[in-house]
């Protein structure tokens, strides 16, 4: 009984991410025939958005075929996922429907259809640190849990004096009022001497259970589908990889297979949000590889396999005008320049968006990729040239759990961009204009 409720509760979730993004997001895929539904298939995905985590789920389980979707196929996701709040962590606005959400605790549901929680042993959400320490210790003062330097920090965001926000009780914080100021990315450091070695024990062990809980099912034969980077990318290039995906490769089977998937979001466009979903050959025997190695092989893969779009293109050649002293240049240049690196990139093997191909796809990606930059204050258009705006491209605070996309989108994509043409700088001799 307990097997079907959970293969039901699959098959809804399934449902749900197959219909609801796609409301939002246009989604394309290639690649599955590099997926040969073999057992301990170890499906490791970039990080770009939180869409990343569930929109692709559906079409690899169709893929594989029934077995996936009610119980071939596990996924490893965040630890704070299985903490009440994560709802409004992930959904932050409108207030009022963050607010709503925050007493759901999604953990048993997560559980019961095969998702395995892993905590990173460094960064977590302030109030994921917060949670687990009250659970494990009990209440205290803030003073007594927390560093002299975070107390301050939350006084003085909060207009509450440091002394009697110390005396207050740990559980406090949890309160809505402090909620947006505990949503950073931060380590064990945020505690006091005592609570910080007690967090760092605790957090060591529960790792510890998550690992062999991921592993004791590559070993049954099942699969996973998770992402090693952990967080969203800060700046548009990839991550380093978590410790969780060497740690599981080291304990499971020999012959466990990694399936590289790589996520690029034609973002800078007006209309729905573009994605593509490509799958890279598989690592075979992933486990008897070096962690070093076995990292420069998944690095490679997700690079090798991502797709270029207008929006990595335009940026990135914007961007290297921009390095040139050129802020302005002409929309026909443009044009002609991602027509160009498209061709040459496509000629070379590499995955574009076929669209750019051709001289009219061409018009009508820079077209609508002008249109959403000048929405958004990138450029100026003057005639039939266009100017970068005052401030832009602006720089990128590249810190934990931010979103360089928003910030300053035209940098995050050209570092997309020439992240993605790796070993290929002539690609900007190739143009002269």
């Amino acid at each position: 009984m307990k097997q079907q409720v959970s293969a039901l509760g699959r098959f809804a979730l399934a449902g749900l991410f197959a219909t609801v993004p796609h409301l939002t997001v246009s989604v394309k895929i290639h690649g599955l025939e590099y997926d040969t539904r073999a057992p301990r298939t170890f499906y490791v995905i970039t990080h770009k958005r939180d869409f990343d985590a569930f929109v692709p789920v559906p079409l690899l389980l169709a893929h594989r075929g029934r077995r996936a979707f009610t119980s071939e196929v596990h996924f490893a996701m965040r630890g704070d996922g299985f903490q009440m709040g994560f709802l409004s962590r992930i959904v932050r606005r409108p207030a009022w429907f963050s607010h709503a959400l925050r007493p759901i605790n999604v953990g048993p549901i997560l559980r019961g259809v095969g998702i395995h929680p892993l905590n990173s042993l460094h960064m977590r959400p302030m109030e994921s640190w917060i949670r687990e320490a009250l659970r494990a210790d009990g209440d205290t003062t803030i003073g007594e849990l927390l560093a002299p330097a975070i107390i301050e920090m939350l006084a003085m965001r909060t207009g509450t004096r440091v002394a009697k926000l110390a005396a207050r009780p740990a559980s406090s914080l949890l309160k809505w009022r402090y909620f947006p100021y505990l949503q950073d990315e931060v380590g064990p450091e945020i505690f006091a001497p005592a609570a910080h070695r007690r967090a760092e024990l605790q957090v060591l062990t529960t790792a510890k259970e998550q690992l062999a809980d991921c592993v004791d099912w590559l070993r049954a034969g099942g699969s996973l589908y998770t992402s090693p980077e952990g967080l969203l990318s800060p700046d548009g290039r990839l991550s380093p990889l978590r410790a969780g995906l060497t740690r599981v490769l080291r304990a499971a089977p020999a012959d466990t297979r990694v399936q590289p998937i790589a996520i690029i979001y034609d973002f800078m466009a007006t209309g729905r949000l573009r994605m593509w979903i490509d799958l890279a050959p598989a690592i075979e025997e992933g486990a008897a590889l070096t962690n070093h190695e076995l990292e420069r092989r998944v690095r490679a893969a997700w690079l090798e396999v991502a797709r270029f779009t207008c929006t990595q293109l335009a940026s990135g050649l914007l961007m290297y005008r921009c390095e040139q002293g050129q802020r302005a240049t002409s929309i026909a240049s443009l044009e002609a320049g991602v027509l160009a690196w498209a061709r040459e990139l496509a000629a070379a093997g590499r995955q574009v968006d076929p669209a750019l191909l051709s001289e009219e796809g061409a018009h009508r990606g820079v077209a609508r990729y002008l249109t959403y930059a000048e929405l958004h204050g990138i450029i100026r258009h003057y005639g039939d040239s266009i100017v970068l705006a005052p401030g832009s491209p602006g720089e990128i605070t590249a810190t934990p759990g931010n979103v360089g996309y928003r910030q300053s989108p035209l940098r995050y994509a050209a570092n997309e961009m020439r992240e993605m043409a790796g070993a290929a700088p002539a690609l900007f001799d190739t143009l002269a204009m």
